[in-house]
């Protein structure tokens, strides 16, 4: 990969924590290593992994902003542009501008005066090897519902076929700019996935007595949600950008990954 981007003298920028880990030789002469990415402002950055690695990789950008072109290593891969075969085709296209950027909606989170961003969805769950907690959610400022669940997840387009997925919320285009509420386990029968507008802001919060919720933001622990506290969840004003091929299309990608059965 490193000599594809020499050859076509494209400068490749990798990170001194991927060098240790790989034991990359002689990586100075095809790359140049940087400590932090945090202090380089490249044009794309490549993701070799599964979802999981595209979403810490989009997270290691200011902003969630540099576009990401992702190669599944892993199972699913719905992030995923290609696969491994496809890396040397795929990435040379790519460097040479073919290729189509897709916006994802990211929703924005804020706790305790803290802000943060996620791709696929943010989780407030109940304490590990906990019991149920008690979570209320008002729209818009409008009190809806309280009652007794596992947690909730609120999701982006993109994280709709995620844990979203899992809990038996909706698919949803994302061509949309919508977010998802979605409850996990709840133990009432009223309880409903909703579908919130681009400008609907949504509060969780905690009617627990005792019992604190704990929240994740694209899978990462990011703190947690005292019995009387609440955070706010809302789309972000700006999108991060998926490096797609051309012709990418989402519900042929949607049915490869989820429904057609494999050969």
């Amino acid at each position: 990969m490193l000599e594809l981007c020499r050859e076509l003298s494209v400068e490749a920028v990798i990170p001194q924590s991927e060098v240790d880990k790989y034991s990359v030789a002689d990586v100075t002469n095809l790359a140049t290593v940087v400590s932090d990415l945090d202090s380089v402002d490249v044009d794309i950055a490549v993701a070799l992994g599964g979802d999981g690695t595209i979403l810490r990789a989009f997270s290691r950008f200011a902003g969630m902003q540099t576009p990401i072109i992702g190669f599944n290593f892993g199972r699913v891969g719905f992030l995923s542009a290609m696969g491994p075969d496809d890396i040397p085709a795929g990435l040379k296209s790519v460097l040479e501008g073919n290729y189509e950027l897709i916006g994802l909606s990211l929703l924005e989170l804020v706790n305790q005066g803290e802000n943060h961003l996620a791709i696929n969805d943010i989780v407030v769950h109940k304490p590990e090897g906990g019991s149920v907690i008690h979570l209320a959610f008002a729209i818009n400022g409008v009190e809806y519902d309280s009652f007794r669940c596992d947690g909730f997840v609120a999701s982006t387009p993109a994280g709709s076929t995620a844990y979203n997925l899992s809990n038996g919320g909706p698919l949803v285009s994302l061509a949309l700019d919508v977010f998802i509420l979605t409850a996990i386990a709840p133990h009432v029968l009223r309880s409903r996935a909703m579908v919130l507008g681009p400008t609907d802001t949504l509060t969780i919060r905690n009617d627990s007595h005792g019992s604190n919720g704990t929240i994740y933001v694209d899978g990462r622990q990011s703190g947690s949600l005292a019995p009387g506290d609440d955070v706010l969840i809302s789309l972000a004003a700006r999108k991060a950008q998926l490096v797609q091929p051309p012709g990418a299309d989402f519900y042929r990608t949607l049915r490869d990954k989820f429904i057609k059965p494999s050969s």
